[in-house]
């Protein structure tokens, strides 16, 4: 979905957004890690729209659920998101700009648009992806899997035969050093 910045009264607009499978297919899994990340429950999006001087001001909340895999147990879990969006959208800068500009925290919730239209759906996908943890766990005191047998360590025990832990720097012990 596309709003010209041009057409949005001084007051705002309400964008109402809800989307499923297929929507979320095209936007999201276009990714190289996105093969693990599925829909479990669909994406509703309500967003104001404020357009003033030189930005537009997004204000929302974002919810539904995704289906992710644990990345200790390799187990499918769903992550509910419930996330507030408040962004600031900013005109592009000149072309004479420097490159380089240092971020302010404060600049972390803003980003630059073509000045034109909004692309809700690439904001809505880019607060999806900013809402996934780096490292999906199933459940925060995760065993994993064992190293040994591959047994899931939080339904079953190891079926691995228990020996004595040795170091590969045992070996070492037995050199003997010239003086």
């Amino acid at each position: 979905m596309k709003v010209r910045v041009d057409e949005l009264p001084d007051s705002g607009r309400v964008v109402h957004f809800h989307e499923t499978d297929a929507w979320f297919s095209a936007r999201i899994r276009s990714g190289e890690d996105a093969a693990e990340i599925a829909l479990a429950r669909p994406i509703n999006v309500d967003l104001e729209l404020v357009p003033e001087a030189e930005q537009v001001k997004l204000k929302g909340q974002l919810g539904g659920a995704v289906r992710l895999t644990c990345s200790r147990c390799l187990q499918d879990y769903v992550l509910e998101l419930n996330e507030l969006i408040d962004l600031i959208l900013l005109h592009p800068l000149p072309e004479d700009t420097a490159e380089e500009i240092g971020l302010r925290p404060e600049d972390l919730d803003t980003e630059f648009f073509d000045g034109v239209t909004i692309d809700v759906d690439r904001v809505v996908a880019e607060q999806i992806f900013l809402a996934l943890p780096q490292q999906p766990l199933c459940q925060p005191d995760c065993q994993g899997l064992c190293s040994g047998c591959g047994a899931d360590l939080n339904r079953e025990t190891c079926k691995c035969e228990k020996s004595e832990t040795t170091s590969a720097f045992d070996v070492l012990r037995s050199v003997k050093l010239e003086k």
